[in-house]
């Protein structure tokens, strides 16, 4: 994309953010990949909003782009895991764990199973 492109971008972002218009900023920060705005995802981080959390950072990287992304989406879908966990909501551990967690099995296969051996503990 072109310079010129680059700066309509950052300025239609700053005229968004001075209008209040927040879900259109991150989105458009997301979708344009120019702008990562790191106090957006820590709030989202701080408030425990991991869907959230991982379509932002989406926009940004994938999951097979690198070991580093690899490793924040491992992160965050362990976090929501052991989140279900602790709420005692098996139905829904399992669900991420087969849906969520399953891809990193290739790449850590003892990890993965240690990870799943946490469903059958009673007392989390």
């Amino acid at each position: 994309m072109s310079s010129l492109s680059r700066e309509l971008v950052f300025l239609i972002l700053q005229f968004l953010e001075e209008e209040k218009f927040k879900e259109a900023v991150h989105r458009l920060e997301q979708e344009s990949g120019f702008y990562f705005n790191v106090k957006y995802f820590e709030e989202k981080v701080h408030a425990g909003e991991w869907d959230e959390v991982e379509k932002y950072l989406s926009g940004y990287t994938k999951v097979d782009d690198n070991r580093y992304s690899m490793k924040i989406f491992f992160e965050i879908r362990k976090q929501k895991y052991l989140e279900a966990l602790d709420r005692q909501d098996k139905a829904k551990a399992v669900e991420i764990l087969v849906n969520d967690l399953k891809v990193f099995s290739t790449f850590n296969e003892d990890l993965y199973k240690e990870i799943t051996q946490l469903l059958t503990l009673t007392n989390f």
